[in-house]
């Protein structure tokens, strides 16, 4: 069993998987943007004026074969600020849609149930269909998709193991499903990603991803 702490860029299933690809994108496209505009900016504060050009354009060439310069600032306008944007949009529209296809929008018959309820501030675990209750520990089978019900019984907290996927709010009124998926065996760290009092910064669940066996004779032993 490796411990994993490297967060949502270390993904270790499908759905944190889709939202580190997503963020990579992000990231490249932000600093593709940020080169092209620190290159022209740097051209346009040290660029050497041409010799006869006047300061009002009506120099010698102005009327050339390019259309000008009130022609050239129009087609830097239009390709620099509307299609470059429409096109970065475009791209990151789609890929949005992409990830948000790969996150479960609900739980498969097979997986495997598991209760969650936020306190002020611990975390209870328990497994109902084996009879088992934990204190901040959350044992999960890998290679099965795991259904958490998420709930709790005071404040709202939320639920968040980064390497495994997305955070999901705990409400005192209500019910939220989380699925998630292991590919490897690991130990991950769950925090509450909603303040919830004075201690929320200690509030922490330790995920356990271990082959189905395993899993098995964990909840063997707590019963």
């Amino acid at each position: 069993m490796t411990v994993a702490s490297a967060g949502a860029l270390d993904p270790q299933g499908p759905v944190a998987r889709a939202m580190a690809e997503l963020w990579w994108l992000m990231l490249a496209l932000g600093v593709a943007v940020f080169v092209v505009f620190a290159v022209l900016l740097g051209i346009g504060l040290f660029r050497r004026p041409r010799d006869g050009g006047g300061a009002n354009g009506d120099g010698g060439g102005a009327n050339g074969g390019d259309g000008g310069p009130d022609r050239r600032a129009q087609r830097w306008i239009i390709g620099g600020g509307v299609v470059m944007p429409f096109v970065v949009i475009v791209v990151v529209f789609v890929a949005t849609v992409r990830a948000m296809q790969a996150i479960p929008a609900s739980a498969p018959p097979d997986a495997v149930v598991i209760d969650v309820v936020g306190h002020q501030f611990w975390y209870e675990v328990s497994y109902p269909e084996q009879g088992v209750t934990a204190r901040n520990e959350l044992h999960m089978p890998v290679g099965q998709p795991v259904a958490l019900r998420l709930t709790s019984a005071d404040v709202i907290h939320s639920f968040w193991v980064p390497e495994l996927g997305g955070k999901l709010d705990m409400l005192p009124d209500g019910t939220n499903t989380l699925v998630l998926h292991a590919d490897e065996s690991g130990e991950y760290v769950a925090r509450c990603a909603e303040y919830c009092g004075l201690e929320h910064a200690h509030m922490e669940l330790t995920v356990i991803a271990e082959p189905e066996a395993r899993f098995t004779a964990w909840v063997e032993g707590q019963r």
